[in-house]
């Protein structure tokens, strides 16, 4: 893959980059007007990319200004491209401030990555697809995302599952904490299993009368995914800090 990068919490430190990860700085949202929002950085801090969402925009104003203070913010610090972790459908002005962002990154020679929704509204960017499924298989979607957007533009998104489902499983489920789910596994003592084709890990329980259906990560299961997206030469991949700085060793082997 030509990029792992680092999904980084504002103000927190990796060890990423002796694998060779590159910081997605967490640390900037779209706010109203718009214009970009951002929580303090340390004033050296260079290099990377900007990761921005827009959790709580409804989409209303021009969004050139907003575009042009990403722009000399990524100037600034070194920035050498933008994550727009958007959720949800297109919405508002944002299609159109990612066409503007899709044209700048491109002539400054930096890398764009855009969500699914967001891939017609950017044609030079990478298209983050999401690895979390609970039916199918992460192999077909991925080889059907590097059909449709080429595989120099595919990019995965890597997300640590930890859900609980009821069955038959639809949708995504409820969220599990690490610690939650530990105690499953000592009270449950369940029988679990590998699930090659969604890369995941699950147990099946009896909640009452309803059957349900516990996915879950691990290291194991992180590594499968990235050995999928490279086999199918995806671009690139992007990972979750929190979840992954304790087990890098597991998933990349011993720092480079």
């Amino acid at each position: 893959m030509k990029e792992l990068l680092l999904a980084l919490p504002a103000g927190r430190d990796t060890r990423g980059r002796a694998f060779g990860l590159t910081p997605a700085h967490m640390a900037y949202r779209i706010g109203p007007g718009p214009r970009l929002l951002g929580i303090r950085l340390s004033q050296g801090l260079r290099g990377g990319l900007m990761q921005v969402d827009c959790a709580g925009f409804d989409g209303a104003g021009n969004p050139v200004d907003c575009c042009r203070q990403m722009l000399g913010e990524c100037r600034r610090r070194s920035f050498r491209g933008i994550v727009c972790d958007f959720e949800g459908p297109p919405a508002g002005c944002l299609p159109k401030l990612v066409e503007i962002l899709d044209r700048n990154c491109a002539a400054q020679g930096w890398t764009l990555y855009v969500p699914e929704g967001y891939a017609d509204h950017a044609p030079r960017a990478r298209v983050l697809v999401p690895s979390a499924l609970t039916h199918g298989s992460l192999e077909r979607r991925l080889r059907d995302a590097a059909g449709r957007y080429g595989q120099g533009r595919a990019a995965l998104a890597v997300e640590w599952v930890r859900e609980d489902l009821p069955l038959p499983a639809q949708g995504r489920g409820e969220p599990v904490s690490q610690e939650a789910l530990e105690e499953m596994l000592r009270r449950l003592e369940p029988a679990v299993f590998f699930d090659r084709g969604l890369c995941a890990h699950y147990f099946t329980y009896m909640k009452g009368p309803q059957a349900h259906f516990v996915l879950f990560d691990s290291p194991r299961s992180i590594r499968e995914k990235l050995d999928r997206a490279k086999a199918l030469g995806l671009a690139a991949a992007l990972l979750p800090q929190p979840e992954v700085e304790d087990h890098l060793e597991e998933i990349f082997g011993t720092e480079a």
